[in-house]
C-alpha cells in the first residue's frame, strides 16, 4: 500500500492516482504547499466556521484546496458554494476540474456545462470542457 502524500489516503501501489483527492503518486512530481496557502486556508476555515454562508470565504477555501491540490475537499467548498447561489458559473467550473481529478468525467461534464450556460461569455470553460472531452473519448 502506498499512502497519497496530499492527503494521506492509503492505496494500493498500482494506484497512479489519489482516490480521495486526485493527487498524483508519481515519484517525480513533488507538491509542496507554500506556507500562504496554508495560513489563507485557515483564514478562510475561520471566517466559514464563523458565517458558514459565506459564500466568498467557501469559494476562496475551495480555491486554497485546489491549490494544495485536495480535489475532495474543494469539491465540497465549490457544492457548497452551489448550494446557496445556484448561478456562481466559477463555482461549477472550479467543481468540475475537481470532479474531473476525482476520476468522475459524467459529474465533470454536467458541471462544466451548467458553467457554460450560466456564463457563455468565458472562454476558460470552453477550454475546460474540450480537455474534458479529450479524456472522455
Amino acid at each position: 500500500m502506498q499512502v497519497c502524500p496530499v492527503c494521506g489516503t492509503e492505496a494500493k501501489d498500482e494506484a497512479k492516482f489519489c482516490a480521495e483527492c486526485g493527487a498524483s503518486f508519481a515519484a517525480d512530481e513533488k507538491r509542496s504547499t507554500s506556507e500562504a496557502i496554508i495560513a489563507m486556508a485557515a483564514e478562510y476555515e475561520a471566517a466559514v466556521r464563523d458565517n458558514p454562508e459565506n459564500t466568498a470565504a467557501r469559494y476562496d477555501l475551495g480555491l486554497a484546496r485546489m491549490y494544495e491540490h485536495k480535489w475532495g475537499k474543494a469539491a465540497e467548498q465549490f457544492q457548497k458554494v452551489i448550494e446557496l447561489e445556484p448561478d456562481f458559473a466559477d463555482a461549477h467550473a472550479n467543481l468540475s476540474v475537481c470532479y474531473s481529478r476525482l476520476g468522475q468525467p459524467d459529474r465533470a461534464m454536467d458541471e462544466i456545462e451548467c458553467a457554460i450556460k450560466l456564463d457563455p461569455s468565458k472562454k476558460r470553460y470552453r477550454k475546460v470542457k474540450r480537455q474534458l472531452e479529450g479524456r472522455t473519448h
